[in-house]
């Protein structure tokens, strides 16, 4: 791809406009020109980063996933009550998470793919049960559960989150580009039929997705507990809008067929430094949620018209 079409993608002008608020910040608070303090902030909001990587193969096939608080509170509530019969190493928490989350995620998949019913209706209903499951645990089993002392982190600086993304971004670049069941995300996003006809299985494709952006919420449930030392059931409730606004800002076809890596990663970052800046700017909070709608309209309004002049050209040429 040579430099001109990629300055012309959405995730082009999203890092220029997050490059420009960063100066902007860091010109009035010398923090935000710190790599430490970018490196603890990325790690203090690792879920939304792992998360959105979670969830942007499956979005890329045009599917949904409505579950993702529902799927880390549940996750949460599990390692919770395995910590409390026997103590396991942060990486050994973290993989246990990963495989909860995973197979949780593979149950909607499987839910979806047996019944041929639409993504947004199955994970509505699951948000629902998984909720109420962890709530109903957290309740009556745990009560006010905190973890060992041993998962106490004493000087935060990110390591273990930041750690968690890197991987994250390895894993989810390398099965959307080099793996067959990334090529039939793209293929069944683009094209349903011709996917069929390439000999790519859907429902094998759906539970495999659904399942990736679970583990994502596994890790996020994980990492929860070792940075707070407790479980927290409502903690990400309504995360899922988030993550899907993070993934449409960066660049994704919301039919599918089309998002990457990099974008997600862009958006991620552009709305982590941009709620921070508008802390440090002492801007109400409930102006934040406002202010990055109305931003992510003006993005997605400016790549519809850039669309439609480029059809219009296209028309012009042809007669």
């Amino acid at each position: 791809m040579d430099m001109k079409k990629l300055l012309k993608k959405r995730e082009s002008y999203i890092l220029f406009i997050t490059i420009i608020l960063w100066v902007g910040i860091s010109s009035s608070n010398v923090n935000f020109a710190n790599p430490t303090y970018l490196l603890e902030l990325i790690g203090v909001n690792s879920v939304y980063f792992i998360c959105a990587l979670g969830v942007l193969p499956l979005m890329i096939k045009g599917n949904f996933d409505l579950s993702i608080g529902g799927i880390i509170a549940l996750t949460s509530v599990f390692l919770s009550l395995i910590s409390t019969s026997v103590f396991l190493p942060i990486p050994l928490v973290i993989v246990l998470g990963a495989l909860i989350g995973s197979v949780i995620g593979m149950f909607n998949g499987s839910l979806i793919a047996k019944f041929q019913v639409s993504s947004v209706v199955v994970t509505l209903a699951t948000m629902h049960i998984f909720y109420g499951i962890s709530k109903f645990i957290h309740q009556k089993v745990l009560g006010q559960f905190v973890a060992g002392e041993s998962y106490t982190i004493q000087e935060y600086n990110g390591l273990i989150e930041s750690a968690s993304v890197l991987v994250m971004i390895l894993l989810t670049y390398y099965v959307l580009r080099h793996t067959r069941f990334g090529r039939s995300l793209y293929a069944f996003g683009g094209d349903r039929k011709l996917a069929l006809q390439k000999g790519y299985v859907e429902a094998a494709s759906t539970i495999k997705a659904h399942g990736f952006s679970g583990l994502s919420a596994g890790i996020s449930a994980a990492i929860h507990l070792i940075t707070f030392n407790q479980t927290s059931v409502d903690a990400y409730m309504n995360i899922e809008f988030e993550l899907i606004l993070i993934v449409i800002l960066g660049g994704l076809n919301i039919l599918g067929g089309y998002g990457t890596v990099f974008g997600t990663l862009v958006a991620s970052l552009f709305i982590v430094i941009l709620r921070s800046g508008l802390v440090f700017a002492r801007i109400p909070v409930f102006w934040h949620d406002m202010m990055i709608g109305g931003i992510i309209i003006l993005v997605i309004a400016y790549g519809v018209l850039k669309n439609r002049i480029k059809k219009r050209y296209i028309k012009v040429g042809e007669s």
